[in-house]
């Protein structure tokens, strides 16, 4: 299977608009943010996660499990999607998240509109893996010898096809490694001294993640596994997808949006009240739109007179695209755009009442595409 990356805030008040029968969700800005992290030099950050919308025991079929938590320091966070097949890892994803105070690095989407006010001057948040060759050099300057990228691809390929126990097992091996120890003895061409962290983010994933369902019946050992950052809906947040697929037809997909909201109603992303949090404006946390599907529905309902969740429009556009082909999915984009004010957008895609159904669907497509 073969990984891919690639690039694509509720303030007091909220421009909101409802188009015919279908629903847009609110958007909230404002925000803070430090800068940079000492990348070889930290202790292995203790993970953090936020309560899952959904969890699950048992998978079957083609499922994405998704988490968020903190393998490395305090100045970021991850995303982990992890794909299982019974209780082995078939595969999996693994991205973080910092602001940075260089002008030489790619910001997050929109990070020059609205998102980006969320954020302290001068800083921007950015994924790492989209800024490997910049990160990279940083980690050089601190004496490491391989990318952050081959990095954690060196942890993703030793985690696919082991069970979670195998993995724990690996974590213990490590855990006990002396100073004169070598990761990469344990862990082949890993050398980042939270290699621990890495892996149990993973275990975490599989035991703990929201849980988004594919098809039932997959072939696991000829798909491949894609991941980009999006923006779906709106200049307020950004988007992160993954998308499970066998050629351009989709398997499974998950998706999510991060934005910056009202800590008062919200749970920040791990490490939001530590170094990572230091970098937001005032009075303001950084979000998973789906780990506060309860809060972030009823701002819907408030201010948008939603009818539907924002986890189950996710899950109906998802469930829409499973099966589907990209020349597919594409004719059904076409389809919406062309519809008039007195359209339901449900009648194209059910269950779906979003305005920007579209936009969901075409971060999809961009996924596998690019």
């Amino acid at each position: 299977m073969k990984n891919k990356f690639l690039m694509g805030l509720l303030s007091s008040t909220l421009l909101l608009t409802a188009c015919g029968n279908s629903e847009d969700t609110p958007e909230d800005n404002n925000a803070t943010e430090d800068p940079t992290e000492d990348v070889t030099n930290e202790d292995t950050g203790a993970e953090e996660t936020n309560d899952s919308v959904e969890e699950t025991e048992e998978t079957a079929g083609a499922t994405i499990k998704t988490l968020y938590t903190a393998p490395h320091g305090d100045k970021s966070f991850a995303a982990t999607f992890v794909v299982m097949d019974g209780d082995t890892v078939a595969d999996v994803i693994i991205d973080e998240y910092q602001f940075m105070d260089s002008e030489e690095v790619t910001g997050v989407p929109n990070s020059e509109s609205k998102f980006g006010d969320g954020s302290v001057e001068d800083v921007t948040l950015i994924s790492k893996l989209e800024n490997d060759e910049f990160y990279s050099e940083n980690m050089e300057k601190a004496g490491s010898t391989v990318s952050y990228s081959d990095n954690l691809t060196a942890i993703e390929d030793f985690a696919k096809g082991k069970t979670i126990t195998e993995i724990e097992e690996t974590i213990n091996e490590l855990d006990g490694l002396g100073e004169d120890d070598d990761v990469a003895d344990v862990v082949s061409g890993a050398t980042l001294v939270d290699t621990n962290g890495y892996l149990q983010s993973i275990v975490d994933t599989a035991n703990e993640g929201l849980e988004f369902m594919g098809a039932a019946d997959a072939d696991l050992a000829n798909a491949e596994f894609s991941y980009s950052l999006q923006a779906p809906h709106g200049d307020q947040s950004f988007g992160i997808v993954s998308v499970l697929h066998n050629g351009d037809t989709v398997l499974a997909a998950s998706v999510d949006e991060f934005q910056f909201l009202d800590p008062a109603d919200f749970d920040g992303v791990p490490n939001s009240d530590a170094g990572f949090g230091e970098n937001y404006s005032e009075d303001v946390v950084l979000a998973s739109k789906m780990q506060n599907d309860e809060a972030y529905s009823a701002m819907m309902t408030e201010f948008a007179d939603a009818t539907s969740t924002y986890s189950d429009n996710m899950q109906a556009i998802i469930d829409f695209a499973v099966g589907s082909s990209v020349e597919d999915i594409e004719a059904t984009i076409a389809e919406l755009d062309g519809l008039g004010e007195d359209d339901d957008i449900t009648d194209v895609v059910s269950g779906a009442t979003f305005v920007d159904t579209n936009g969901y669907l075409q971060a999809i497509v961009d996924t596998i595409k690019e």
